[in-house]
């Protein structure tokens, strides 16, 4: 497993360190700043990794429907706060998932939406 993140100094910062209880310090941690992410994401399918992006798109498989590849080999990405998956990066994922939501907000915060997705 390996965290990759645009900025290896949000390591340093006091909130991050309070959510993450210091989880770098038992995963890969990985910096690709956000102008190199999607020669990031090509590279990573040449290694043969599918790459599921989580979003709310036209063509997104509800997330209890979704089967994830049977090798294990993928890798997620979350979008922008309040923004989502940028349009550039979409046309780069192999999949889009999304979590089936009820009422009139059909909305959850990245690290929300992440956490249900690694679950």
């Amino acid at each position: 497993s390996e965290l990759v993140i645009s900025d290896k100094a949000l390591l340093s910062d006091s909130v991050f360190k309070a959510v993450s209880l210091q989880a770098s310090n038992w995963l890969k941690v990985s910096e690709v700043p956000p102008v190199d992410l999607r020669t990031y994401l090509t590279h990573m399918k040449t290694q043969g990794y599918t790459v599921i992006g989580l979003e709310q798109t036209s063509s997104s498989t509800d997330l209890t429907k979704y089967t994830f590849p049977a090798d294990g080999k993928v890798v997620l990405l979350l979008g922008i706060e309040s923004e989502g998956i940028p349009a550039t990066l979409l046309h780069t994922v192999d999949a889009c998932v999304e979590i089936p939501q009820f009422g009139v907000l059909r909305s959850l915060n990245v690290h929300v939406s992440g956490a249900i997705l690694v679950w």
